[in-house]
């Protein structure tokens, strides 16, 4: 796959979204959590067979982060999921974390690549089994601009740090033309937008920075006109990307039938690394379907 013509706009973090209005007071702060583990050693070593291996790996379901993407992602996901069992939620959120926008631990393209359209296959059997209708149709509408998102990828080669090109964000009910200042101080002022940035850190709002962009806005239309063109070029690039996704032919009939197809079609691939198996059974353990 071809991840170059999508490195247009980058960020690690989203700022607050704030309209052109002065009186506006928007802002959110980061969240760190802290994970404590306890270490054991042990000594003696053992054999566990391929089925007692399995059986362990059954009894551990993983919750993971809700992704929340954009404003309007977001919502479409909490529709589409809404009424839906736990199980399916968080099959969903596993999925998006495992194979969409997969964090440092899979550094290797072209295991990013395969992942990525196992998950956008595993997307359909989900429409195709949990779904109906506008339903089905939006859940994987949504998948594929998460794809789309997905493949733009990219590592800062000194910190490390993932980053993921995202179209404009902007609040429920917002007009079409609604514009994100923070995002136009980015791009115009990157000194003023890091103070912003600093602030919102330290446990502000940004409100001073941002007003005091605010009332530059009128004298620089061309600011605005820029940020428009650029998140246009941005809305091009993720509408126009394509995952060629080399599982399309799976078989989503039943659980079993996907999931031999699946080993089928890997095989035919010539991907036979067992975390993909892996990346299967736990897809069908979150959903709480057993597949032998």
């Amino acid at each position: 796959m071809n991840f170059e013509p999508l490195r247009a706009q980058q960020a690690v973090v989203h700022s607050s979204n704030v309209r052109i209005n002065p009186t506006t007071k928007q802002a959110s702060s980061p969240q760190l959590h802290e994970e404590n583990r306890t270490k054991f050693e042990v000594q003696d070593s053992v054999e566990i067979s391929e089925a007692s291996r399995q059986l362990a790996e059954g009894a551990i379901v993983s919750h993971a982060i809700k992704y929340f993407g954009t404003t309007q992602i977001n919502d479409s996901l909490n529709r589409v999921l809404e009424g839906q069992p736990e199980e399916v939620s968080n099959a969903v959120y596993n999925m998006i974390q495992s194979n969409f926008i997969v964090d440092g631990t899979v550094m290797d393209e072209k295991q990013r690549a395969v992942l990525l359209e196992m998950g956008v296959s595993q997307s359909k059997y989900i429409a195709d089994h949990y779904m109906e209708g506008d339903k089905a149709k939006e859940f994987l509408k949504t998948m594929d601009q998460i794809a789309s998102i997905a493949l733009t990828r990219s590592v800062d080669p000194e910190s490390g740090d993932i980053s993921y090109t995202t179209p404009a964000d902007r609040p429920l009910g917002a007009p079409e033309d609604y514009v994100n200042l923070s995002e136009v101080m980015k791009q115009v002022d990157p000194q003023k937008y890091a103070a912003f940035m600093h602030n919102i850190n330290g446990g502000g709002n940004g409100l001073d920075q941002l007003l005091d962009f605010a009332r530059k806005v009128p004298q620089h239309p061309d600011w605005i006109n820029k940020y428009k063109e650029r998140t246009a070029q941005t809305e091009w690039l993720l509408n126009n990307a394509q995952v060629n996704n080399r599982f399309d032919k799976a078989d989503t009939t039943s659980a079993s039938a996907f999931m031999n197809s699946m080993q089928n079609l890997l095989n035919e691939a010539s991907a036979t690394q067992d975390s993909y198996m892996q990346n299967m059974r736990g897809f069908f353990r979150n959903l709480g379907v057993q597949v032998r």
